[in-house]
């Protein structure tokens, strides 16, 4: 590790004049006679002890190897661990019997003095002069010049290792290093450790003659397999990538994580900053001069540095330049890229140590700096940037002033959510409430955060502070019509509602304003867009998007979010190959530029996922414990809530017992019911009433139709112009089954024809179909079997365009007769071949339904074809013993005996894929 008072060992205190039992011998084991020099330091000439937690460098200990090469420099700042390199060398050599000579150096070793430890250092390894005492061979300064002599009559290598050499301030020291250099024999090796070449030391000549070697920084910086090894393997992956960004493979670093998280392991708090801060005052910054100190003390102000920007705050030239001129900063100062050009990055535990430092010795230059940054952030788009430099400046009001600059509310279109809601965190409600903007801003990123009613809260007490002038209200208009629609589409408003039909005219309104920006115009035309599609007015839909397409061409936001409403538009028209083409494009895009937005890097994989439960495929499943997360604890839209509940329901039909499915409801309904999310809870409370009639509780589910205030009117359940066509679909579906289940049979055709009439119109092939596969299910309850024929025919006619199976799948043995009696009736039908596929699916599932395996056992089940049982334990981290157990379980369950009829029984039962 790194050659640093936290890195080593301690040394003796003691000289070596001191009477004690402890001597210095060669190495022959022979006692050197040095007490009549008491100014002598026994451990000047003392190879270091090894540090405790040592990692082994094989390649690089054979790199620094001094025997290698005449000369062998290792040149990096403190905490590189030089010294501890260059002591393992030399312990190694000694043990194979090469001599080596260890001097450590410092500030008050002047040519006399020098020249009398080279010499000692050189006798304690067992140079011995010919014809001189051990006294004469200390006694300078002579000394050198005897040892150079010596070294050539020694006849095998010799090392000489010099630690610190930085530390020789005098010209005629710095002339015995040369002497050695230049004028030693070819047995003599010489190797270095610096944090800087002083100057008029001449290295050069022996680097070009290729007589010498130097190991820097980069050198020296451990990888992440070293790290691994540093922290005994203990740490996870996670844990290991992110040491590995915080330390940068710095050892200093590294030994400080170490520490602290041994000490966090026992309880312990972590290593006391003190101690780190006078490492880096005494060790990093010591030789600094005051200028420079003070210089890099404003460094640790900037989280990334790059010429401009240093220039510009610090108001001076060459701020780079001088950069790259302190050795102290060699390796400490990386290079990254933020994609407009080269930035630059203090390394972690240097800026948080000069950023502290610099407030506590000027907290009004601190200040004045951190103000500076934030002002020229801003002026380069990086708004949350700026405002955590205008807090840290001591200047709330200014880091509100600038994201209103930015755009205010419309930081979230340009930006994205996670950008919104890192700039409200960062504002404190006093600058809020004296900004009507800011209360605008701050209603919004409570939405999409999941907090409706402290949003509406937010909302309703910045309209009573709306700017006066016209300019100012321009600004806020357009602010508000943004709030208005997020509040629509996140905090569960009902479409149909005053408030939204407000809302809709206002946006209208302002859509014809001269001020409006094509960034703004762009957002208003793609929440008109999804308005529409939510309302099923597809072609208005469509139309509303490619105007915002246009106006917000080059951001990522319509690129996500603009191909998932064209793919959620084909889908209910039933193209699901163009759906699914428009869902992986929008899944693509939001992995590269939204990666930290749940919403954005979820809704593709999502809406694929509905479409393949859709569509009855076998390979659909859901992940239901990420789908309840999702719902319970973040703020969504309605079009991705609506998928993922509809996920969660329908999986649950297919994979769970049907109480099971109907408590996830109910956790979920209380969720929303106590967040105020109207339409949001109206449309899971129709989706559960269904799940009552399915499980046979008649009388559960019409109390929760008249506790929900559910419509009692049969056409106002399909009814478009006041809700969604997702809670259309809902509540039609719900009010079919309670008829159905009541006998009320011609009820319910008249609902239905109602809803198919709209589907048609509306071209919402999807709602056709579910409202086909009702007709038929409800027409063979009441014993209409050439009605329920008809109904049956219509469908698989659409099912040849459109390949929606699981409206009649999940219906099983009330649509399992029909299709037998169609299959019985039409042999020759050309969509026989679809019953029969419809049929099979429909036997899987009911097989499915019944089978109720774990999530572990499902895994197991996914790699069995194709592996062998060692295999799959290594893959999913099990012992052999324990892939066997659940390999039992599975037998029971799909009561089979062997593993080939457990495949067989898994592809049956749609468990598993057919063999390629």
């Amino acid at each position: 590790m790194g050659g640093s008072a936290l890195t080593r060992h301690s040394m003796s205190n003691s000289s070596l004049g001191d009477r004690t039992s402890k001597e210095v011998k060669d190495l022959r084991g022979q006692p050197l006679a040095v007490q009549p020099f008491p100014w002598l330091l026994r451990q000047k000439i003392t190879i270091p002890d090894p540090v405790e937690g040592y990692v082994h460098r094989p390649e690089l200990v054979d790199r620094a190897m001094p025997v290698n090469r005449r000369l062998t420099v290792l040149k990096a700042p403190s905490g590189f661990g030089k010294t501890v390199l260059l002591a393992e060398c030399c312990r190694r050599l000694r043990g194979e019997g090469v001599a080596v000579a260890w001097v450590s150096l410092d500030e008050h070793d002047e040519p006399p003095v020098l020249d009398a430890y080279v010499a000692l250092a050189c006798a304690s390894a067992g140079l011995s002069p010919d014809g001189s005492t051990e006294e004469e061979a200390a006694d300078g300064p002579g000394g050198v010049r005897t040892v150079v002599r010596n070294v050539e009559s020694f006849g095998r290598p010799f090392v000489i290792a010099f630690d610190e050499l930085e530390r020789l301030r005098h010209p005629a020291s710095l002339a015995v290093v040369t002497f050695l250099l230049q004028r030693g024999p070819p047995n003599l090796h010489l190797a270095i450790v610096c944090r800087d070449i002083p100057d008029g030391l001449n290295l050069a000549s022996a680097q070009l003659e290729g007589r010498a070697e130097a190991l820097e920084a980069e050198d020296l910086r451990f990888s992440a397999t070293e790290t691994a090894r540093f922290f005994g393997l203990r740490l996870s992956r996670r844990a290991l990538a992110e040491e590995m960004k915080r330390s940068a493979g710095w050892p200093f670093a590294l030994r400080v994580s170490l520490i602290n998280w041994e000490r966090g392991r026992k309880g312990a708090g972590g290593v006391a900053q003190g101690l780190v801060g006078n490492w880096i005052e005494s060790r990093l910054l010591a030789d600094l001069g005051c200028d420079d100190r003070e210089f890099v003390l404003d460094l640790g102000l900037f989280e990334w540095i790059d010429e401009a920007l240093l220039d510009d705050v610090l108001q001076r030239a060459g701020s780079v330049r001088r950069i790259e001129s302190m050795a102290a900063l060699t390796g400490l100062i990386e290079q990254v890229g933020d994609g407009e050009g080269h930035v630059w990055r203090l390394h972690p535990l240097l800026r948080e140590h000069c950023a502290k430092q610099r407030l506590r010795e000027d907290s009004e230059r601190s200040g004045a700096i951190h103000r500076r940054i934030a002002q020229a952030l801003a002026g380069r788009g990086k708004t949350v940037q700026a405002m955590r430099h205008a807090i840290e400046g001591g200047a709330p009001s200014l880091a509100g002033a600038i994201v209103e600059q930015a755009g205010g509310v419309r930081l979230w279109v340009r930006e994205g959510v996670p950008q919104l809601q890192a700039a409200h965190r960062l504002l404190s409600e006093g600058v809020i409430s004296e900004s009507p903007r800011l209360m605008l801003l701050s209603s919004a990123a409570l939405a999409l955060s999941g907090h409706s009613r402290e949003a509406r809260a937010r909302y309703r007490e910045s309209v009573c502070r709306v700017p006066c002038s016209e300019e100012a209200n321009i600004e806020y208009t357009v602010d508000d019509c943004v709030v208005r629609g997020c509040l629509a589409l996140y905090a569960g408003e009902p479409v149909g509602s005053d408030w939204m039909q407000a809302f809709s005219r206002e946006m209208a309104r302002l859509q014809q304003s001269p001020h409006l920006d094509a960034l703004t115009h762009g957002s208003l035309e793609y929440a008109f867009s999804v308005l529409h599609f939510l309302k099923g007015e597809l072609d208005p839909a469509l139309e509303r998007l490619s105007l915002a397409w246009d106006l917000l061409a080059g951001t990522h936001y319509i690129a996500v979010y603009g191909e998932l409403v064209r793919g959620q538009v084909d889908f209910v028209m039933g193209r699901t190959m163009e759906a699914e083409s428009h869902f992986r494009r929008s899944q693509r895009i939001a992995r590269t530029h939204f990666p930290l937005d749940p919403v954005a890097a979820a809704s593709g994989k999502m809406a694929m996922q509905e479409m393949a439960l859709e569509c009855g495929l076998p390979s659909a499943s859901a992940d239901q414990s990420g789908l309840r997360k999702a719902l319970l604890n973040s703020g969504v839209p309605f079009s991705f809530f609506a998928t993922a509940i509809n996920i969660l329901i329908d999986s649950g039909l297919r994979t769970m017992p049907i109480g099971q499915t109907l408590a996830l409801a109910d956790e979920v309904l209380g969720h929303l019911r106590r967040g105020g999310l109207t339409s949001f809870a109206r449309l899971l409370a129709a989706l559960r009433i269904s799940l009552l009639v399915r499980a046979g509780r008649i009388e559960d589910a019409d109390r929760a139709w008249q506790r929900e205030a559910l419509p009692e009117d049969l056409g106002r359940c399909a009814d478009l112009a006041i809700q969604t066509w997702r809670e259309v679909e809902a509540l039609s579906e719900a009010r079919v089954r309670l008829l159905t289940a009541h006998m009320r049979f011609d009820d319910a055709r008249s609902l239905l024809r109602a809803l198919r009439s709209v589907a048609v119109e509306r071209g919402l092939r999807r709602l056709e179909m579910r409202a086909l596969a009702l007709s038929i299910m409800m027409e063979h309850q009441a014993g209409e079997a050439e009605a329920s024929q008809g109904s049956l025919q219509e469908y698989l006619e659409l099912f040849a365009e459109s390949p929606f199976a699981w409206p009649l799948v999940r219906e099983g043995t009330a649509c399992a007769e029909p299709l037998k009696r169609f299959l019985k009736r039409s042999p020759d039908s050309p969509h026989g071949q679809a019953a029969r596929s419809l049929l099979a699916a429909m036997r899987r599932m009911d097989g499915d339904s019944n089978l109720v395996l774990s999530a572990r056992e499902r895994e197991v089940l996914a790699l069995l074809p194709g592996h062998q049982v060692k295999q799959v334990a290594a893959t999913i981290g099990l012992s052999v013993h324990g892939v066997r157990f659940h390999l039992r379980k599975l037998f029971g369950k799909l009561e089979v005996s062997n593993r080939s009829e457990l495949l067989d029984r898994a592809r049956e039962l749609g468990l598993i894929g057919e063999p390629d």
